[in-house]
């Protein structure tokens, strides 16, 4: 089991709308939805915008032929700069027509050049949470805000990004996951907004993906087992449709970053 020595620290959370910000001895700590939205200098692929009959009109396929992004373009974007190129792109939101998100973005993952990129790159882990960490769920507002939000989520949440992280990252993702977890389930009770646990299906997911790789033997419990070699078999996807089932995995991920301490 790892051996960390983990540092105190506060959260700094980012609000997505300009209002009620927190205090800061540094502004820059915290951005406003225009900030956190905001691709200028990020030195995005310049797609051709389909027109609205070329988004009724054109078959699927020659959309993506559109979509892909050239070699040597792609190869020189920043980790940054490749997932802000993916929440812009207009066929991402195809992931919303599969049964669940991750079906969805495996799907994607296949058909748009930029995201195998991303999940490549060895640093993925460390800007995707610094990210995370700058952003507030009580003061998440509009529905492009909505969908960099899960965005985020659906992408940190991935095995190959979590592999990524050092045992330091993984620490502050776990615990900023738990953070934003409680603070959507408390958002539930009063805003429509949000709905729980169908609004942290996301964070459960990560939370899951980082407790198999380290092998948590109280979330291994939790799962059900291959009939053949009779060992855990995580899926990621229907553990958290339930109430009973999701806090089930947050107790678990709160023991191992209890564990970590």
């Amino acid at each position: 089991m790892r051996h960390i020595a983990i540092l105190f620290a506060v959260i700094l959370f980012v609000s997505c709308t300009n209002d009620n910000m927190y205090m800061s001895d540094n502004d820059n700590d915290y951005w406003s939805k225009e900030q956190l939205l905001n691709t200028s200098g990020l030195g995005l692929y310049p797609f051709v915008p389909f027109t609205e009959a070329e988004m009724r009109t054109l078959p699927y396929s020659v959309k993506l032929e559109r979509r892909q992004i050239p070699e040597s373009f792609l190869r020189n974007m920043s980790t940054k700069a490749l997932f802000y190129q993916f929440v812009y792109t207009d066929l991402s939101k195809s992931m919303l027509m599969f049964n669940t998100m991750q079906q969805g973005f495996e799907t994607v993952t296949g058909q748009l050049n930029m995201l195998p990129e991303l999940l490549d790159r060895p640093d993925a882990g460390h800007v995707l949470l610094e990210i995370l960490q700058k952003v507030d769920p009580a003061k998440i507002n509009g529905s492009d805000c909505f969908w960099f939000f899960d965005c985020l989520q659906m992408i940190s949440a991935q095995p190959e990004v979590i592999s990524s992280m050092s045992d330091t990252d993984i620490d502050s993702y776990v615990l900023q996951q738990i953070r934003c977890h409680d603070a959507i389930r408390s958002l539930a009770k009063t805003d429509e907004n949000w709905s729980y646990p169908e609004s942290v299906g996301g964070i459960l997911l990560g939370l899951g993906n980082v407790m198999f790789m380290y092998e948590f033997e109280p979330f291994l419990q939790l799962l059900e087992k291959d009939p053949g070699t009779n060992k855990p078999v995580y899926r990621g996807d229907g553990m958290a449709r339930s109430e009973q089932k999701a806090l089930q995995i947050i107790d678990c991920a709160k023991q191992f970053n209890l564990q970590n301490l």
